[in-house]
């Protein structure tokens, strides 16, 4: 399959002017899943900032579906965003909103399913993401393995061609990370189209997942 991002001669450097990494070149596919396994603070982040758009490489270029993302506009990045779905190692929900009202909200945006329809596919991918909890509670009351079960079944409702999914394993014990990759690999499998990276210390770290690539991070160097 065609690439869906591309890194050419990549470079990032730090807030002191030292490079994280430098020169780096990869692709990623439809289809594929992906290992970034590498120590804390060696990248990662800076990485996954690069792949969704959110940062531009301080050298190269960096393609998101076929795009140079220094030359997409603000509407043209969020239209690439609206294809990809993010779980964050501290999960990203609005404090203010239900838990329903979390998952719904990407549907009541950015589709043209009625508000009806819209709840009506939240609860379906919240039933998916295994959360038995109350639907109409604030996420912030939730312990941190229910609030990245809604935050996974965010990150999901709109079909994203792109998941990413960031340090799975953290703050979750053996079981809850059995269950939560379980989701995510199970929603890969059933879009074979689709391209999921997962960024970790280690396989060990990744539960379900099962991925058939795994790139290292050392010293900022990339290996394959």
């Amino acid at each position: 399959m065609p690439a869906i991002i591309e890194l050419e001669e990549v470079t990032v450097y730090n807030e002191d002017g030292r490079a994280v990494f430098e020169d780096v070149n990869l692709n990623f596919s439809g289809g594929q899943c992906v290992l970034i396994a590498a120590p804390p603070a060696s990248g990662k982040g800076a990485l996954l900032k690069l792949l969704s758009g959110h940062a531009l490489p301080d050298k190269g270029v960096v393609h998101l579906f076929g795009k140079d993302t220094r030359r997409l506009t603000k509407t043209g990045l969020n239209d690439a965003r609206k294809r990809m779905g993010f779980i964050l190692q501290d999960p990203i929900l609005i404090s203010n909103l239900k838990v329903i009202e979390n998952v719904a909200l990407p549907l009541l945006y950015h589709s043209e399913l009625t508000a009806d329809e819209c709840y009506n596919e939240a609860l379906k991918m919240l039933d998916l993401a295994g959360f038995a909890g109350d639907l109409w509670v604030l996420p912030g009351l939730l312990p941190v393995y229910a609030r990245k079960s809604v935050a996974a079944a965010k990150a999901l409702v709109m079909g994203p061609e792109v998941i990413v999914c960031e340090n799975p394993a953290h703050g979750l014990n053996e079981d809850e990370l059995a269950h939560l990759s379980g989701i995510i690999a199970g929603y890969h499998l059933s879009h074979p189209a689709s391209l999921l990276i997962v960024t970790a210390r280690d396989e060990t770290e990744i539960g379900a997942i099962k991925p058939g690539r795994t790139i290292h991070i050392q010293d900022g160097r990339f290996r394959e």
